[in-house]
């Protein structure tokens, strides 16, 4: 599967590094992939985030994972959640800038899943949200809301996924619940005995995004 090496500017101007898996056809759609927390290490390559990469690349998705504003080769500093939604933004508008208006996915591990939602939420492109073990239950200092506004929620018509693990310490199945009621058309996937980080799962989740992202 052909990759390459990207760079992009964030909505307020930052130069983002990322790294692009597509099909050598048309793709079927295209897809972002937010990381985890940057002050606790979090970069593209964290956790499952380029297995997630891989399994989209595979079922014909044009899919890019990018590190944040502060991180690796990307220009500024850590923005308080505010700041990694520019990012993502400006990863979307590349997307579109290479293949044109197409169906759109957005997904995040931890942090990066509260990220990935507020971009979602804000693009009628976006089709399909997965969000893999949201940190509900960690409080995070960040400026973006655990919940999105109603006006946000009511003018998006895409579908959503949130998947957590029975031994996450930061997302618990009933938090994980509670969280997503307040989402419209999110459905929930629980992951009996793995933990926040989904050891040994990553190949496993990938699966439930990709088919989840292919459907929605």
């Amino acid at each position: 599967m052909p990759t390459e090496s990207v760079s992009f500017r964030s909505t307020d101007g930052l130069l983002i590094e990322g790294r692009l898996i597509a099909p050598e056809r048309e793709p079927a759609g295209v897809a972002v992939l937010c990381h985890p927390h940057p002050q606790y290490g979090g970069t593209m390559s964290s956790g499952p985030i380029p297995a997630i990469w891989r399994a989209l690349g595979a079922a014909g998705w044009a899919a890019l994972r990018f590190n944040f504003r502060g991180v690796g080769r990307s220009e500024g500093a850590y923005g308080r959640g505010v700041g990694e939604v520019l990012d993502a933004e400006g990863a979307l508008a590349l997307l579109e800038e290479r293949y044109g208006e197409r169906d759109a996915a957005v997904a995040g591990w931890s942090f990066g899943a509260l990220v990935a939602l507020q971009a979602a939420l804000g693009d009628p492109r976006v089709r399909a949200y997965a969000g893999l073990a949201p940190p509900v239950r960690m409080s995070h200092e960040i400026d973006l809301p655990r919940t999105p506004d109603a006006d946000r929620l009511e003018g998006w018509k895409g579908r959503a996924l949130a998947v957590c693990g029975t031994e996450d310490p930061f997302c618990s199945p009933r938090a994980l619940e509670e969280w997503a009621a307040a989402v419209p058309r999110m459905e929930t996937r629980v992951l009996d005995g793995t933990d926040h980080f989904f050891t040994g799962r990553h190949d496993e989740v990938a699966a439930i995004v990709a088919s989840f992202v292919a459907e929605a």
